[in-house]
Parts: C-alpha cells; sequence; structure tokens
C-alpha cells in the first residue's frame, strides 16, 4: 500500500486552503460601510433633533399651562421683570442705568415657580432681598431641566458677572434657561424713553404709552387676558432665548430680570427683524463687549458672527431677540396655552429704526405677520399658515 508523500516524510497532511480577502475585496467593504454609514448618519440626527424639537414644545406647553395658572389666581400675567424702587435707587437711580442695574427683582420665571411644580424652591428665595444678593445665591443657581432646551448645549455654562457690582461679590452661581418673555417691539430703554419712581412703583413710561408696541409682559406691568386684544391665540407670551456663549454672557438665565437674560426686546427694528436675526448689533447686552473679547473679537468673521449676534457698542441690556439652536426657525407659547415653531422666514416689516417709536400707522398696515403675533394690543389678525 501506498503512503501519502506527506506522511512517508514526517510532513503534516495537507489540508484543502480556505481562501481569504484580497486587500481589494476589504478596501471594497470599508467603502460600503462608509457609504451606509453616510447615508444613516443625517437620518439619525433628524430623528434626534426631531426629539429634541418634541421636547422643546413640551417645555412651552408646560409654561404656558403654568402662565395661565398664574393668571387664573391673580388676574393677570407676571411681569417679565420688576424693578423696586429700592432697587433703582441702590443703583444711582438714573435713567442710564436702569438696563445694567444689578439689583434684579423677581422676573416671571420667578412668580410662576408656585405653578410649575416648583413650589419648594420659590421658597427658598429671600424676595425682600435683590435676587442678585448672596443670600438668593443657592436658589438662583438651581438647574430646572423643563427650562432648558435640549438643543442648546450652552445651556450648560453657568453665568458669572465679569463686571461685579453687587455686595460680597455676589455675581456668580446663575443657572441658564431658553425661554424668554415676549415684552415689547422697542428697546426696555430708548433715548424718548423714561420712568418715573414713585412711592412703591417704578413705571416704564415707554411699555405704558405705546401700547401697539406691547408683548403680553413688560418692565413692572402686565396685561391680564382680557386686555390682550388681539385674542390669545394670536399673540404669543413666551419664544425661545440662546443661552450666553460664555461665562460672562448674560444672555439665557431664568432667574434673572434683564432683557436677554429671560425676556426680549426690540424684536422688530433695523438691526433685529424676527427670530434668528444676526448681525454684530442685534443684541445689545450689558457686557458684550467682554464676551465678544472672549469669542476673538468681531474679526473672527462669519462663524464667529453667527455665534454672537453682538456686538461692542452696547453698554446695557436693552435688546434681544428670540434665538434657538433648531434649524429653520423657534418655537413659542401662545397666551392660550399652546405651542409652535415659527420659522425664521416669517414675514417682517421693513427695516426702519424708528418703526415702533412714531405715531400708530394707519390700521398697523406696515405690521406683518411678526409684528401682529408678538403684539397683544395692536388691532392685527394673522393666519397661522403666515408662520
Amino acid at each position: 500500500m501506498l503512503r501519502n508523500a506527506a506522511t512517508a516524510t514526517g510532513g503534516v497532511p495537507r489540508r484543502p486552503g480556505r481562501p481569504g480577502f484580497t486587500l481589494v475585496e476589504l478596501l471594497v467593504v470599508i467603502a460600503i460601510i462608509g457609504v451606509l454609514v453616510a447615508l444613516l448618519l443625517p437620518a439619525v440626527q433628524a430623528a434626534r433633533e426631531a426629539a429634541r424639537r418634541s421636547q422643546c414644545t413640551n417645555n412651552l406647553k408646560q409654561l404656558g399651562l403654568a402662565l395661565q395658572s398664574y393668571h387664573d389666581v391673580n388676574e393677570r400675567f407676571p411681569y417679565a421683570i420688576t424693578f423696586t424702587p429700592e432697587n433703582i435707587r441702590a443703583n444711582g437711580g438714573s435713567m442710564s442705568t436702569i438696563n445694567r442695574n444689578p439689583h434684579y427683582g423677581p422676573n416671571w420665571n420667578i412668580d410662576v415657580l408656585p405653578y410649575m411644580e416648583q413650589q419648594s424652591l420659590h421658597k427658598r428665595f429671600n424676595l425682600a432681598q435683590p435676587i442678585s444678593a448672596d443670600v438668593n445665591r443657592e436658589p438662583r443657581g438651581t438647574v430646572i431641566n423643563s427650562l432648558l432646551c435640549p438643543s442648546d448645549s450652552y445651556n450648560a455654562i453657568k453665568f458669572e458677572d465679569p463686571l461685579g457690582g453687587l455686595p460680597n461679590g455676589a455675581s456668580d452661581n446663575w443657572a441658564r434657561g431658553n425661554y424668554g418673555a415676549v415684552s415689547s417691539l422697542s428697546h426696555m430703554q430708548s433715548g424718548n424713553a423714561s420712568f418715573n419712581i414713585g412711592a412703591s412703583a417704578v413705571e416704564l413710561q415707554q411699555w405704558d404709552r405705546r401700547p401697539w408696541t406691547r408683548g403680553i409682559m413688560g418692565a413692572n406691568l402686565s396685561l391680564s387676558i382680557e386686555q390682550i386684544e388681539d385674542g390669545t391665540s394670536n399673540t404669543m407670551i413666551v419664544a425661545e432665548l440662546r443661552a450666553g456663549v460664555t461665562a460672562s454672557d448674560r444672555r439665557g438665565i431664568w432667574a434673572m430680570g434683564s432683557a436677554g437674560a429671560s425676556s426680549i426686546w426690540g424684536h422688530s427694528t433695523d438691526d433685529l427683524l424676527g427670530p434668528n436675526y444676526c448681525v454684530p448689533s442685534a443684541d445689545n447686552i450689558w457686557g458684550g463687549t467682554t464676551v465678544v473679547e472672549e469669542m476673538g473679537g468681531n474679526n473672527g468673521g462669519d462663524a464667529n458672527l453667527a455665534t454672537l449676534c453682538m456686538g461692542t457698542g452696547s453698554g446695557s441690556s436693552s435688546q434681544a431677540g428670540p434665538r434657538s439652536m433648531h434649524p429653520g426657525g423657534i418655537h413659542a407659547a401662545f397666551a392660550d396655552g399652546s405651542a409652535t415653531f415659527i420659522t425664521d422666514s416669517i414675514a417682517t416689516h421693513a427695516p426702519e429704526w424708528n418703526f415702533v417709536y412714531r405715531d400708530p400707522p394707519t390700521e398697523f398696515k406696515d405690521y406683518a405677520a411678526w409684528e401682529k403675533i408678538t403684539c397683544a394690543q395692536d388691532g392685527g389678525t394673522v393666519d397661522r399658515n403666515e408662520f
């Protein structure tokens, strides 16, 4: 009997070889996987953003319901910003400093806490002292998830005031928020605005004397449902805000009663026309110069401008627009408790600096859809299909 040659020579019997992948085949497989990932990634990102938008809409609906509950008890909506005579006098009492007053009173967010299952947090505030006082450091730094939009990663950065001006250095630990009261088409303070300090109240005459520019919640003033002449389903009450891009950026702070921090002002002028409108002077914010410098200055180009939307010329917080990280628009709550998405392409009036400071236009013919839904007493109606 003949033996296998390999066995005869002491070798190992050979088994049939298994063909392996060639380098070309491996590269083809890797390329196919890469194409599949590239095709699936946008779909995954879109699904995630859809979930974040749904959460943001739900947050605003809950805020709308809480505001209605507040109204049921108090027969008006809360003030966006509160100034007391003591607050104003503590800051010198001059007209030029009302928009950079660090002695903040309670704002609408604080007032509505008991109506959004945050009664214990509300009780931790000492409302006899400014919210900026050291005694209120702990409650103002509390993170409230329902006030945060999941699409805005900047809202994890707490605010620390580099300008100081507060006793005992009480200028840090301010938690962020992404929702602001829709206050007025005009600036919180402008050259032809004024205020009176009474025994128990401070009146911002600009908001009081020009009802056609009003939102629902102003400074030391607010409306009741009966005073919303355009109807609760036609009038925005809260809209999205961007959180500050640095720790010293005071935009998007839920407990701070300041334009840009928790309220929206001057959102229909020549340099701020509607949602996500962005030029270097769009948001006039106290400390804006510091923020711009921290981000590399306005010489950072278009990418830097799109992040900041603010300039270095403002020494006070008087103007801030609605902004979001959602592609194409912002979410907003209406006074009837509903919430919807407002596209960046919503119609606005033509840019004109003195648009909101002149006498009321005849039948408000110059008001476009944006002005109509942000004003409560302009007499205009709007079709929801317009936004």
